[in-house]
C-alpha cells in the first residue's frame, strides 16, 4: 500500500470516528409549566415532580432518549412550540381549534372538568344557572375557551387568571363566584385543604367537544415521526405495567358516574332526558308546537314537529341528531308508516340512520306519532 493511500485511509477513519463521537445526544424537549400539582411542579429541592413528569421520563427512557424539561408559560406554549423552543407540550387537551395549529398524541389519561362553588350556592355548570355570576378560569386552557364561547354571551362574567393560586385566592375572597377546573387539580389546590371545606363540586362533570376528553401531548404538525414514536412508547408502557404503576399513584380509580337529570319544564312526572356517562336517554316526544298544542295537518306536520323537538332536546342535553344510536317510533295508526318514514329519514344522513323499532298504539293527546331515542354525547 502506498504512503498516499495509507494516509488517505487513516484520514477517513479519523473523520468517521470524529463524526460518531460528536453525534447529537438523543433528546426530547418538553415544554412544561411546573405550577400545577399533582401533575407538574417543583419540590422543596427545586426538582420537577408529578404525574406528567414521571410519564415523560418513562417515555424518554422507553425511546432511549434524554428528557429535557423547558419551563414555559402555558398561555403561550403553542407559539413557543411553533418557533422550536421545545418539541412537545406536556400536557395539553386535544380540541378541534388546537388541531388547526398542532398535532396530538393519544390521550395519556382521562379528563374531568368540574364547576366548583361555595357549599349551598345551588349553582349548576350551565349558562342559565351562572347568568350574572363571575367564573374564574386559567388563561390559555380549553376551559377558558369553553367558558367564553358557551357562557359569556349569556351574561356570565368570565375572568382569566395566569396562576391557579391567584384564582383560588380570588374564590376564597369572594371576588368570583365559581371556578371551572380540572377535578384533580382543584382538589389538591383547594378542596382537600381546610379552607376548601366551604366549597364543593357543583353539578355533574361537563362534557363538550370544546373541552376535549382527555390529556394528551402536543407536537408540531411536521413532527409525525415523534408523535408516532411517543404513541408507540406509551402503548409499551401500558403493556409492561409501568403506566399503571405511575398513574395509580395520582389518579383516583374510575367510578361509575351518577345519572344527570334534565327535568321536564312543565313539571310532568318524568325527565326530558337522563344522562349516564356518555349515553343520553330521551323520553318520548310528541309533535307539540310552541303553544303546547299538537300541530295541525296530520302525520306529516306532526312528524316534522316531533323531529324538531327531538333536535332541541338533544342539543339541550349536549348531543345532536347526528349522535342518535336508537329510536322507537309509536304510531296511532300503522297506516301512517310510509308518510312518517318519509319525514323521519330526512332528518338523518343516509349513511347514519339510527337503529329503530316501530309499532302502533294509543297515544296521549290523540297524537298521531311519538318518538323516543337513545344518543351519545357529542364529541
Amino acid at each position: 500500500m502506498t504512503l498516499v493511500k495509507t494516509l488517505s485511509l487513516l484520514s477517513l477513519v479519523a473523520l468517521t470516528t470524529g463524526c460518531m463521537s460528536s453525534a447529537p445526544d438523543p433528546q426530547i424537549r418538553f415544554g412544561v409549566e411546573a405550577l400545577v400539582p399533582p401533575f407538574e411542579s417543583r419540590n422543596d429541592k427545586g426538582e420537577l415532580v408529578g404525574l406528567n413528569i414521571e410519564l415523560g421520563n418513562a417515555l424518554c427512557a422507553e425511546l432511549k432518549s434524554r428528557c429535557v424539561w423547558v419551563d414555559q408559560d402555558y398561555a403561550t406554549n403553542i407559539h413557543a412550540l411553533e418557533v422550536n423552543r421545545f418539541d412537545v407540550i406536556m400536557p395539553m387537551t386535544a380540541t378541534s381549534a388546537r388541531r388547526e395549529r398542532v398535532d396530538f398524541t393519544e390521550n395519556l389519561y382521562p379528563l374531568s372538568n368540574r364547576l366548583v362553588a361555595r357549599v349551598g350556592s345551588n349553582l349548576q355548570p350551565d349558562a342559565q344557572s351562572l347568568k350574572g355570576k363571575r367564573v374564574g378560569v386559567l388563561a390559555g386552557t380549553s376551559r377558558e375557551a369553553f367558558a367564553k364561547a358557551r357562557w359569556a354571551a349569556a351574561g356570565v362574567t368570565v375572568r382569566s387568571f395566569n396562576f391557579n393560586n391567584h384564582l383560588v385566592a380570588s374564590l376564597l375572597a369572594g371576588d368570583i363566584d365559581a371556578t371551572l377546573q380540572d377535578s384533580i387539580e382543584i382538589t389538591q389546590a383547594l378542596l382537600s385543604l381546610p379552607q376548601g371545606q366551604a366549597f364543593e363540586f357543583a353539578g355533574a362533570p361537563l362534557k363538550d367537544s370544546m373541552l376535549g376528553s382527555g390529556v394528551a401531548m402536543a407536537v408540531r404538525k411536521t413532527d409525525t415521526l415523534l408523535r408516532d414514536n411517543l404513541n408507540a412508547a406509551l402503548e409499551r408502557l401500558k403493556q409492561n405495567g409501568q403506566y399503571q404503576a405511575i398513574t395509580q399513584r395520582y389518579l383516583p380509580p374510575a367510578a361509575p358516574e351518577s345519572p344527570r337529570y334534565f327535568p321536564n319544564e312543565e313539571g310532568l312526572a318524568f325527565s326530558d332526558a337522563v344522562q349516564i356517562g356518555e349515553t343520553i336517554y330521551l323520553s318520548g316526544v310528541l309533535g307539540l308546537g310552541a303553544d303546547g298544542e299538537l300541530v295541525k295537518g296530520g302525520i306529516g306536520p306532526q312528524t316534522t314537529q316531533v323531529m324538531e323537538n327531538l333536535r332541541t332536546a338533544l342539543q339541550r342535553s349536549g348531543s345532536s341528531l347526528a349522535q342518535v344510536a336508537k329510536c322507537t317510533v309509536i304510531l296511532a295508526d300503522i297506516r301512517d308508516f310510509s308518510a312518517m318514514n318519509a319525514v323521519y329519514r330526512s332528518f338523518f344522513p343516509a349513511d347514519r340512520l339510527p337503529a329503530r323499532t316501530t309499532f302502533a298504539g294509543k297515544l296521549v293527546e290523540n297524537a298521531r306519532v311519538e318518538v323516543e331515542c337513545l344518543a351519545v354525547t357529542a364529541s
